[in-house]
């Protein structure tokens, strides 16, 4: 059990109290499990580290987020609670390492970055479930609760944490109840094992973090409106993983009435076929299991007993396995998630609340360096020649390469890694969040699509618009040295109010704004951040995304057509 951080009696007899110590201005919520003190920092009021779970610690490891007990003593929320436990060698770190060597960014800042802003050094814990609220300064603006934001963060469902850059008063100060959370990670986030689904009593395992982000959401329909929030207007966002995530709550049975619009950045869902009893694009998620207590030295019928006794230094090998770490994410369990995510939004299945997706031109240009395969759901193959390019068209695309080669002109060998990291941006980004689109248009839902363009305005820089980059000019985010100019605090400016406009109301336009069309398939338009402006124009990749569209219906057809016949792994 957690010891409960305690700073005094509560005193707190209404909702928010504001009091002073020193010169420090402190600001006290009573929430429901008590009285937490947060921080008036004069540009917002924010409340960090605040627990919505019990620590998922010892036989609580591996189980669905339980309440946590009230307290009496007011709960310190001054200070961000740790990420969960994550790989710290790799991940973010290297992450954010080269997108500083590709932004053009002087090599001077670079240094500096990399010596005084601790990326590599994260403080992890397993006892983790925490999440952190950012209020405006002026709440008195309007007699209405504000909309609220529910953030979700990215990192490949393997690392990063809902603090430091996401509590942005800038963005809450558009008018609206920023959230960012925390929730399980990795192994300790997304292993499946059939000893598991026994003790469960919906039979589910392999969903701990999304069961974390559930719960999280159930937090705020419960306590946002002591804020000053409104539990009835919730958007759900989040950017890699976190759109996935998005996606997944979306298809989720479970998350009905907790958010009503969505904002999917860079991830969908749509890539993710992992199940946990049945073998499709990988090993099923019991067989994972099975090879993790394995490696582990343990057997028989108590693995998960010996595996709770296991500390993290003891399973960090198991952790970070990449044949074990790839089936990490969030799986197919008939409870969470009763059919791959793509299936759910092709069938009409998913929450019918306003769409905003996208992704950006250059999402491959880091990530393709990460040992990702240029096309999801295909066979690993990385192409460094024409003969490698012209056997991954021909695996993934079938009689569809001739079209998509047309697509990513290659003249000679120098051009293949070049037009394999756009082709990975491509599909494991930009077409999904296409298909995303309009399979919430067909189930009448409004639907806005987007593409960022916007690169470091530097000679030097290699990246492009790259994978996560719009997240700048969302939260007002900036690294130090990173190049920017008038363009940047312009798109700053912008996407921030279109962001906040659609959680008040489902739709992102507003009057002194370049107009955003609802997406419509019969004439496929998208809104352009890009260097220059902002603007709608006809999809520009549209083309590539309808030359991929086979690969992907195939991928739902074999998915589908095994679960449904509920055919034995």
């Amino acid at each position: 059990m957690q010891t409960i951080r305690r700073i005094g009696t509560a005193a707190a007899l209404f909702a928010v109290a504001i009091l002073f110590s020193g010169c420090d201005r402190t600001v006290v919520v009573e929430t429901n499990k008590g009285p937490i003190e947060g921080l008036d920092l004069g540009d917002a009021k924010v409340f960090r580290g605040i627990p919505y779970a019990t620590p998922p610690l010892g036989e609580l490891r591996w189980r669905a987020p339980a309440p946590i007990p009230a307290w009496q003593e007011t709960l310190d929320a001054t200070e961000f609670g740790p990420a969960c436990w994550q790989d710290n060698s790799a991940g973010n770190s290297v992450f954010l390492s080269n997108m500083l060597q590709g932004s053009g960014m002087p090599a001077h800042g670079q240094w500096l970055i990399t010596q005084f802003s601790g990326f590599a050094e994260t403080t992890m814990s397993e006892d983790c479930l925490t999440l952190n609220v950012t209020v405006p300064t002026d709440t008195t603006r309007s007699d209405q609760p504000l909309p609220v934001m529910f953030w979700i963060h990215g990192g490949g469902h393997q690392y990063g944490s809902g603090g430091g850059i996401y509590e942005s008063p800038s963005l809450a100060n558009q008018g609206v109840i920023l959230v960012s959370i925390n929730y399980r990670l990795g192994l300790y986030g997304f292993l499946a094992h059939p000893e598991l689904a026994n003790e469960d009593p919906n039979g589910s395992t392999g969903n701990y973090g999304t069961l974390d982000q559930i719960a999280a959401l159930q937090w705020v329909r419960d306590n946002i409106e002591r804020f000053g929030g409104d539990p009835d207007n919730v958007t759900i966002f989040g950017e890699s993983a976190g759109g996935h995530s998005v996606g997944q709550l979306m298809a989720s049975p479970l998350t009905r009435g907790l958010f009503h619009r969505a904002i999917a950045q860079s991830g969908s869902g749509f890539q993710q076929f992992q199940t946990t009893d049945q073998s499709l694009e990988t090993i099923s998620g019991f067989q994972a299991g099975r090879r993790l207590a394995e490696m582990m030295g343990v057997s028989g019928e108590q693995e998960i007993l010996a595996l709770r006794q296991l500390d993290t230094d003891a399973l960090r090998p198991a952790a970070v396995s990449p044949e074990l770490n790839a089936t990490f994410h969030p799986q197919v369990d008939g409870y969470v998630l009763p059919e791959p995510t793509a299936l759910t939004f092709a069938r009409g299945k998913q929450a019918g609340v306003p769409l905003m997706v996208g992704s950006n031109a250059d999402e491959g240009s880091l990530l393709y360096y990460f040992g990702l395969s240029p096309v999801d759901g295909g066979p690993f193959i990385q192409p460094s020649d024409m003969n490698d390019w012209q056997q991954l068209l021909q695996t993934n695309f079938l009689d569809q390469a001739e079209n998509v080669a047309l697509q990513y002109p290659v003249d000679d060998a120098g051009d293949v890694v070049t037009n394999a990291s756009t082709m990975m941006g491509d599909t494991w980004f930009g077409r999904h969040a296409y298909y995303m689109a309009e399979r919430q248009r067909a189930i009448g839902a409004p639907a806005y699509l987007y593409f960022f363009e916007r690169t470091p305005p530097s000679a030097e820089q290699t990246i492009g618009a790259g994978h996560a980059q719009e997240l700048f000019p969302l939260f007002q985010s900036w690294l130090p040295f990173w190049p920017r100019d008038q363009r940047d605090d312009d798109l700053e400016q912008e996407m921030q109010r279109y962001w906040t406009r659609f959680a008040r109301s489902g739709n992102p336009n507003q009057a002194d704004l370049p107009q955003w069309p609802v997406f419509d398939p019969m004439k496929a338009e998208e809104m352009a951040f890009a260097n220059e402006r902002s603007y709608a124009r006809n999809v520009l990749r549209k083309a590539r995304y309808e030359a991929m569209r086979d690969q992907q219906s195939r991928r739902e057809f074999a998915a589908g057509s095994i679960l449904d016949a509920g055919a034995p792994e």
